[in-house]
């Protein structure tokens, strides 16, 4: 693989885990993974298989096509030599299922034919020495499988499935803490100590957004009496520009889903407002609250960046001069390598970089005036 090949590719599996890391749903990560794949390999069709571990039938759990085959759909059975290989944890290549004795079965060919697949690449995905999931890119014409293809086969299906993993894992995690809020939540609810000397807000919604109980600590911070809160509907005391994102907070979480660290403004009774940082956790027709006033951290968090701009700018402008130091170089180069194709791509690899550069420089410059 050449240099700017390995570049290339580095920049697309940056690309990959970016667009990766806020998914948290299997079939979104699944989608996005089987979709970039198959168009940086030029592939007609990625698909994703779940190992059936009693019968090891293959189930599909997504398919991309590029709309010019038929997608995949169904069970697969796999055929003992491809399952031994596969089991082994080593990719498989095969550049026409026509002529590969793996691959050219009857019945293997009439399924082959239905999906107007002429060229394979099977990913495994073991998980404890078995094989748990596989990765089918197809391809509706013979083609020669090369060792960069199927390496960048192989980091972006175990990427894939690491994020499924790591995913499921938060999932559980979540729902952990939300029982543990849940629990808190119970115990302090019943006017004890800690509901009296909590310097926390907390307090009872009921399902038509009013407060039927709250601790002192909502005075203490907004100025509202317990009966005002409780002869208020919760979202007549929002900022408007957090209503939106609140009621929609809030529509998930009467439908059981809990809230956690959900940041929103609640209007003071004198007037301004303050920063509430919220954990809701839902149980039967009640949502239990608490939140934390974090103004202060808001506020020391735009100071320090009003105060990080003026260094923005030095570090933008000192970049941008070395930059066009660089990019005078390049040009004076690109003149003495006019015939050496190599050398020329290797200049234009850089000279991309150093445009890159000086985006970033923009963009820290914008920061520093705030545009």
């Amino acid at each position: 693989m050449t240099e700017i090949n390995k570049s290339g590719t580095a920049a697309f599996l940056l690309q990959l885990e970016r667009r990766l890391r806020p998914l948290h749903d299997t079939h979104d990560i699944l989608a996005l993974s089987a979709q970039m794949l198959g168009q940086r390999l030029g592939a007609q069709q990625v698909s994703c298989f779940e190992v059936d571990p009693k019968h090891a039938g293959l189930i599909v759990q997504h398919a991309w096509s590029d709309g010019m085959v038929p997608g995949a759909a169904g069970e697969y059975v796999l055929g003992d030599e491809l399952k031994a290989e596969l089991a082994a944890a080593r990719p498989v290549a095969i550049s026409d299922v026509a002529h590969d004795t793996r691959t050219s079965t009857p019945a293997a060919l009439a399924a082959f034919f239905r999906l107007s697949v002429q060229a394979l690449l099977y990913v495994p995905i073991t998980r404890e020495g078995r094989l748990a999931a596989l990765v089918a890119i197809h391809s509706h014409t013979a083609r020669l499988w090369h060792a960069d293809d199927i390496e960048l086969a192989v980091h972006v299906s175990e990427r894939a499935w690491s994020t499924i993993l790591r995913a499921q894992v938060e999932t559980r995690l979540r729902a952990l803490s939300a029982n543990m809020e849940r629990l808190l939540a119970e115990r302090t609810h019943a006017f004890g100590r800690t509901w009296t000397v909590s310097p926390d807000l907390l307090g009872v919604l009921n399902l038509d957004g009013y407060f039927e109980h709250s601790n002192p600590a909502w005075q203490a911070t907004l100025g509202w009496s317990e009966e005002e809160i409780r002869r208020t509907r919760f979202l007549e005391l929002l900022h408007p520009d957090d209503l939106l994102r609140t009621q929609a907070t809030w529509e998930a979480a009467k439908q059981g889903q809990p809230a956690l660290r959900f940041e929103n403004r609640y209007r003071h009774k004198l007037g301004g407002w303050r920063w509430l940082s919220w954990v809701a956790v839902p149980e039967g027709n009640k949502v239990y609250c608490s939140a934390r006033d974090i103004s202060l951290e808001k506020k020391l968090e735009a100071e320090l960046l009003q105060a990080s701009r003026p260094l923005h700018g030095s570090v933008a402008r000192d970049l941008d001069e070395v930059l066009q130091i660089i990019a005078s170089k390049l040009q004076l180069l690109q003149a003495s390598v006019a015939n050496d194709p190599q050398a020329a791509l290797q200049l234009a690899a850089c000279s991309a970089a150093v445009e890159q550069g000086g985006a970033l420089a923009a963009q820290l410059l914008a920061s520093r005036t705030g545009s």
